[in-house]
């Protein structure tokens, strides 16, 4: 046990001495100069008057960052009594305790409003409690008590990773700085449950640009901010492993986070809040809203490891889990110049992207990725309302399967547009006009059609010769290769092929295949063989196109199963899927190693033994 407690010190000073961390009862002096104000007053008009979209938890984002300023201590008494007038209060209510999302909202729709609040209010109270006024220190008490009622009536799926982590984090800080120790408690077995789940299966937001940001902002407010040793270290040993997935995946040359993404709100660059974390780590420059001042609060540094063992080591393949069954996991090969990564699956949420390709052409470049639409948005711009009254644009969730060996992936998709809410449609919307499967790439990139040729120019759409005619992107010294093997209308028949170029406004480009320019109906596959390469002269490139284009795929449907094998460089990639049951039959040709990898690099397992560590540590009693 002595032995535990002395590691679980070592590593708070290991995450203290990263960041010249003060102790968390420590108080930071405010600015003399309060170069903050400007942006405070800003924030400050627009919620004085809130308008009807204006989100409750930008009370307590308000509250924390004008205390942490010493600025208009009656302004935040005011934003605590405005939150004060969303939360539910009635005892009977079944989201008693919790908030209204937005300010319009007559009451709580999306229970995780209260998880966001407190996680500002938790800080908000650790940290500057003795510069609130009596008046706003009497308002946030209220507000948090009745808001652990809400946490503690909102029931959080382990799987669903960052409002589950953020649960953890309000529980542990409620729970140790209100004088609830049960709560604290609760906390505590909700973290070991989750660090048990990630060592089992993976983290389930896999590589989400926007959610990876929720967990390192949560996790490190447990690592700075605990008062639990045992929590505090668990949480140093949890960001390593995050900062391990992240430097796994990150493309250096492109600015931005790679591999296949779950919940990926950016469709054309997938740029997300984890760019803070990057930039503050030196990893990028990528032009991004600068971070509250208290975010230094919760920010916790990479090990410096990583640079060396994982991001400067390229090219690098990468295979990590994200759940229980054999498909899903996703692979990501990043080379010098170029990336392709895949998902063997889709995750449960119709905003990821199972194909993509990188070119390293800086931050602002366009990513390549894949998509089936139902609503003509291949850009993420034609957003409809969702559950808890937020708007976002959705994608087609088709049944999903990929095999990724290296540079070289299969992606083969099918969904039914039949039948009573038909799962691959059931978060598209309404007034759903089409089906096509789209493959997105930077409008700057060379097209290339078939063997032989020089670039196309493409004005508007270009159909290819066959829908089986493969396509070549070259960008600087680096190429990819892409071909529709399989595409199919509702009918069964060949469905066409197109380059369409929406560059004027997206600069971006795509290849289509066209399943139904009408409303969706029936069945319909689509199958995109790709491969990546780089440091190409133009030989090497006319040679890289010819190879691929004399490849001859195989294709069977028999009954109601699709069997589409591919001759891929290092043996053959081969999928197959009863389009009826949706339910994989084959997977064959994927890059070979342990059979129990979590997060592996280069055929290392990097992962599994940083979970183990931090399992190992024991809560006291």
């Amino acid at each position: 046990m002595k032995t535990f407690l002395m590691l679980a010190m070592g590593l708070l000073v290991v995450v203290a001495t990263a960041e010249g961390a003060a102790p968390a009862d420590k108080k930071p002096a405010a600015s003399p100069a309060n170069p903050a104000a400007a942006e405070l007053e800003k924030r400050w008009r627009g919620l004085r008057e809130p308008r009807p979209r204006f989100g409750t938890r930008e009370f307590f984002e308000f509250a924390l960052e004008a205390t942490a300023q010493n600025w208009h201590p009656e302004r935040v008494e005011r934003a605590l009594e405005l939150a004060e007038q969303k939360q539910d209060r009635d005892p009977k209510s079944k989201t008693y305790g919790n908030f209204a999302w937005y300010w319009e909202d007559p009451k709580p729709a999306d229970l995780n409003a209260a998880e966001f609040a407190m996680q500002r209010a938790a800080l908000l109270w650790i940290l500057y409690r003795d510069r609130l006024s009596a008046k706003a220190t009497e308002t946030l008490q209220r507000l948090m008590q009745f808001s652990i009622e809400g946490l503690q009536r909102h029931k959080v799926s382990v799987d669903y990773t960052n409002i589950f982590v953020m649960k953890t984090w309000n529980c542990i800080a409620l729970g140790e700085h209100t004088g609830r120790p049960e709560l604290a408690r609760a906390g505590y077995a909700m973290f070991d449950e989750w660090l048990r789940r990630v060592r089992q299966v993976g983290v389930r937001e896999y590589l989400s640009p926007t959610y990876y940001a929720v967990d390192f902002e949560c996790l490190g407010a447990i690592a700075r901010h605990a008062k639990n040793p045992a929590a505090r270290a668990k949480a140093a040993l949890a960001l390593d492993y995050l900062w391990t997935d992240v430097a796994a995946n990150w493309f250096t040359p492109a600015g931005r986070l790679g591999g296949a993404h779950s919940r990926d709100y950016d469709y054309v660059t997938g740029h997300g809040n984890l760019d803070q974390w990057a930039a503050r780590a030196g990893w990028t420059t990528v032009e991004r809203p600068a971070p509250e001042d208290n975010f230094k609060q919760v920010y916790v540094a990479p090990p410096a490891r990583l640079k060396s063992e994982v991001l400067d080591r390229a090219p690098r393949f990468v295979r990590q889990r994200w759940g229980e069954p054999e498909g899903e996991c996703a692979a990501s090969w990043v080379g010098r110049e170029v990336l392709l990564a895949s998902s063997g699956a889709i995750y449960r949420d119709p905003m990821d992207k199972t194909l993509v390709v990188l070119f390293g052409g800086g931050a602002k470049l366009p990513g390549g990725a894949y998509l089936m639409d139902a609503r003509q948005d291949p850009y993420g711009q034609n957003k409809i309302a969702t559950g808890g009254g937020h708007n976002k644009s959705f994608h087609v969730q088709p049944c999903t399967l990929s095999v990724q060996n290296g540079p070289e992936a299969l992606l083969l998709t099918t969904a039914n547009a039949d039948g009573v809410k038909p799962p691959a449609f059931r978060s598209s919307g309404t007034n759903l006009t089409c089906c096509l499967s789209h493959f997105t790439f930077p409008a700057a990139a060379q097209v290339f059609v078939g063997a032989r040729g020089a670039a196309v120019e493409v004005a508007d759409k270009l159909r290819l010769p066959t829908p089986d005619t493969p396509v070549f992107l070259k960008y600087g010294n680096a190429a990819a290769a892409l071909r529709f093997v399989v595409a199919t209308t509702p009918d069964g028949a060949a469905a066409p092929v197109e380059l369409v170029n929406d560059g004027a406004k997206w600069k971006t480009m795509r290849l289509t295949a066209v399943h139904t320019d009408q409303r969706p109906r029936g069945r319909v596959a689509a199958a995109l063989w790709t491969r990546v390469a780089e440091n190409l002269d133009d030989a090497q490139f006319a040679a890289f196109r010819a190879a691929f284009a004399a490849a001859q795929p195989a294709v069977k449907h028999e009954g109601t199963t699709l069997d589409v094998k591919v001759p891929g460089l290092a043996g053959a990639l081969r999928l197959k899927v009863d389009r009826k049951t949706e339910q994989p039959l084959v997977r064959e040709g994927a890059a070979r190693g342990p059979g129990n990898y979590l997060l592996e690099v280069n055929g290392r397992e990097l992962g599994a033994p940083l979970l183990d560590r931090a399992l190992a540590i024991p809560f006291q009693p």
